[in-house]
């Protein structure tokens, strides 16, 4: 279902069409409280009259029971707080679609349609050396060197084309000539939202790059029709 660039996935999770996990916990929780009061009731009933229970550990059981059930009830109110505002997040990045956002990951999932991608790396110190590799699922790497770099941030360019380099995942990682790891992003188009019905964050997917969960965003750049800066 996709609602403002949103989308739910509706996969089936084992429960019923339409139950939510909230829902579903909700049903156990009564029915464990069911099931309490029916085998209290039968242990009640069936004592022996010669030598019945002391009334304190009925008592004290039944306090237990509500304490558990006060316990659940809150577990499921914080349960429902999460899912709304999971709902609410995602609604607002939907709001989000079409407009270019920045990515932090070394992960990236290409397409045949995947054109030059934009990455940007921030160094925390001037570099002689600077390099960039991709490796594939296979093991085979594809270097791009980014030659010396000044301190700060500073953009560059893949293309996998140019590269011939096959659909698929690939694992990134940047080589500097003193050894640090620098902050590395790319940055493209919001094509979707997406909402796992069985929880979790909003997942953003990124034209070319594939789909990152919301913590993974470190920037929401505006429209991508116009020129991006830094």
């Amino acid at each position: 279902m996709a609602i403002s660039g949103v989308t739910v996935d509706e996969r089936n999770t084992g429960g019923p069409k339409g139950e939510t996990p909230v829902a579903k916990a909700a049903g156990q929780t009564l029915g464990d409280a069911d099931m309490f009061m029916t085998l209290l009731m039968a242990q009640i009933k069936n004592q022996d009259p010669l030598s019945p229970s002391d009334p304190a550990q009925f008592v004290n059981q039944l306090v237990q029971m509500n304490q558990m059930q006060t316990s659940l009830s809150m577990l499921s109110e914080l349960k429902g707080n999460a899912l709304m505002m999971r709902e609410l997040q995602g609604l607002a990045l939907g709001g989000q679609v079409g407009h270019l956002s920045r990515v932090s990951t070394n992960q990236l999932e290409l397409s045949s349609a995947s054109g030059p991608l934009s990455g940007h790396l921030t160094l925390p110190g001037a570099e002689k050396a600077v390099s960039v590799t991709l490796t594939a699922a296979d093991g085979s790497q594809t270097k791009v060197d980014l030659g010396a770099r000044p301190e700060g941030a500073f953009a560059f360019s893949i293309d996998p084309a140019a590269l011939k380099l096959p659909a698929g995942r690939y694992e990134v990682s940047v080589q500097t000539a003193s050894g640090k790891k620098p902050m590395l992003e790319f940055e493209a188009r919001i094509e979707g939202v997406r909402l796992p019905v069985s929880g979790g964050e909003p997942l953003l997917r990124l034209a070319g790059l594939g789909e990152f969960p919301a913590s993974s965003i470190t920037q929401l750049r505006g429209s991508a029709t116009r020129d991006a800066q830094g």
